[in-house]
């Protein structure tokens, strides 16, 4: 009796400890229903750990990872077509789809939000959760050498008075502090002219105050976009095209989504500052 007692016990234990060892095995069925998400999966994950990514991954204008998207199945992230999928982790972005995510929680699906990231404090922390999740935390620390490393080097030269720059939005928005696009131009070596104006994370930038205060660089957010609209027309004004800064757009997929690749960004506005003339660099 003492033995069959002791086997059905080891028996037990080795149930349980199985159970703990799937319970925190790398999720094999990996769905992302945002924009965002996709980015760190693609990224991260193993390709045949991804179950399905967002319809908007294998748009080159929005999606940094928009080669490594092709191939993959889409989704339109509707509770119904997650649920087909069978995934063992969902992904989804801050305040996004919440009718989705909350019919699949209550199935009893996992579903992880994306925090929503404005600095590289925040996507340093982003990065090591997903990657935690998804089984692939050495690889999240190299993403996060790699992406310091660059950081570094965009901000290795900034003067003590740094040039002022303006970003400067469609219908005159611009960002502040609290945005993720102030937090890329303060570690370009920038001064950023709507936090010196006391704006915060989204303000309106009249274009009589941009015109008046002049600073060195004035950023189009909005990229390159080809689609036509009123709103994006107005960079074409003779108050902006004649005005006495360098112009630099960045495109919508460096900077939509902060991730490891908002260093690149960084990168790409740090060498704007470096060619500025000498007069205008500090």
């Amino acid at each position: 009796m003492r033995n069959g007692a002791a086997a059905i016990l080891f028996t037990l234990l080795a149930i349980c400890a199985g159970s703990a060892g799937a319970e925190d095995a790398a999720p094999a069925r990996v769905v992302s229903i945002h924009l965002c998400a996709d980015q760190f999966v693609l990224a991260l994950a193993d390709r045949k750990q991804i179950a399905s990514v967002s319809w908007l991954a294998t748009d080159d204008r929005r999606s940094h990872m928009a080669t490594q998207a092709a191939g993959l199945r889409p989704n339109n992230g509707t509770a119904e077509e997650i649920v087909s999928l069978r995934p063992d982790l969902v992904l989804a972005g801050f305040r996004s789809a919440r009718s989705t995510a909350a019919a699949l929680r209550a199935l009893g699906y996992r579903v992880v939000d994306l925090e929503f990231a404005t600095d590289f404090t925040v996507i340093r922390r982003q990065i090591r959760e997903l990657a935690r999740l998804l089984g692939q935390s050495a690889r999240g620390e190299e993403m996060i050498a790699e992406m310091d490393e660059r950081l570094a080097r965009a901000a290795a030269d900034t003067p003590a008075i740094r040039p002022v720059a303006a970003i400067y939005q469609p219908m005159g928005f611009t960002s502040g502090r609290g945005s993720l696009e102030h937090a890329l131009m303060t570690a370009a070596g920038f001064d950023n002219l709507a936090e010196k104006l006391g704006m915060g994370a989204l303000g309106h930038l009249p274009l009589e105050a941009l015109v008046s205060t002049k600073p060195a660089v004035l950023v189009n957010w909005m990229g390159n976009d080809p689609a036509p609209s009123l709103a994006r027309s107005f960079y074409d004004h003779p108050a902006l095209t004649g005005g006495p800064w360098r112009t630099l757009s960045l495109p919508n997929k460096f900077w939509a989504c902060g991730a490891w690749y908002s260093a690149l960004a960084v990168e790409r506005l740090a060498g704007l500052r470096r060619d500025l003339p000498a007069g205008q660099r500090q």
